[in-house]
């Protein structure tokens, strides 16, 4: 008998996490929006470089555009672009700042939304790729399922808090979500 169709899928090992969390019903929604964001923040680390977010800061920082002039940070974000040339992420990450200088925010929240939003856009396309891998080693049903909890989880994710942790180092190195192991972490009631 197999452990899932998680133990398969194509995906680096925290997706294959989040799968697996997905999937079983052991798994609350917290444990699984826990998952996610470290999925996220490790496929954020390893596609987007430092060069690119600090030329994004550099905008929403108001360097080189003390006045905060909109045509100014377009054409900042301009020039980022090449910065983020390989890096779907990062690529989504500069289209979300132009979208929100066109709406007139040039704060530092906005940077943190920009990057909150495009991690979730890759959420999602995570999301599908498991559902998509879970339809050819399952059922439609579990399929289903996983989606919509992984759909649940990622939805839920504050676009703004998201950027801030991908984007502010954290005092502590991120760990992988932590597994219950004493007897009395069990499903909470």
């Amino acid at each position: 008998m197999s452990d899932g169709p998680h133990r398969s899928l194509p995906m680096r090992r925290p997706w294959k996490e989040v799968a697996k969390r997905g999937d079983q019903r052991t798994y609350d929604a917290a444990q699984v929006t826990e998952a996610a964001t470290y999925a996220l923040a490790s496929d954020f680390k390893n596609e987007v470089s430092g060069a690119l977010i600090s030329a994004l800061k550099n905008v929403f920082n108001g360097r080189e555009n003390s006045l905060r002039l909109p045509e100014i940070a377009l054409d900042q974000l301009e020039a980022a672009k090449p910065l983020a040339a390989g890096s779907v992420f990062g690529a989504n990450a500069v289209s979300w700042c132009v979208q929100l200088v066109h709406e007139g925010r040039m704060d530092p929240e906005a940077l943190y939304e920009a990057v909150g939003l495009a991690a979730k856009e890759r959420g999602f396309a995570a999301t599908r790729q498991v559902e998509e891998h879970f339809l050819r080693k399952s059922s439609q049903r579990r399929a289903d399922g996983v989606s919509a909890r992984l759909g649940d989880a990622i939805s839920a994710m504050s676009e703004g808090r998201l950027g801030t942790i991908l984007i502010v180092p954290a005092p502590s190195p991120r760990r992988a979500p932590r597994k219950r192991t004493d007897i009395n972490d069990g499903v909470p009631l």
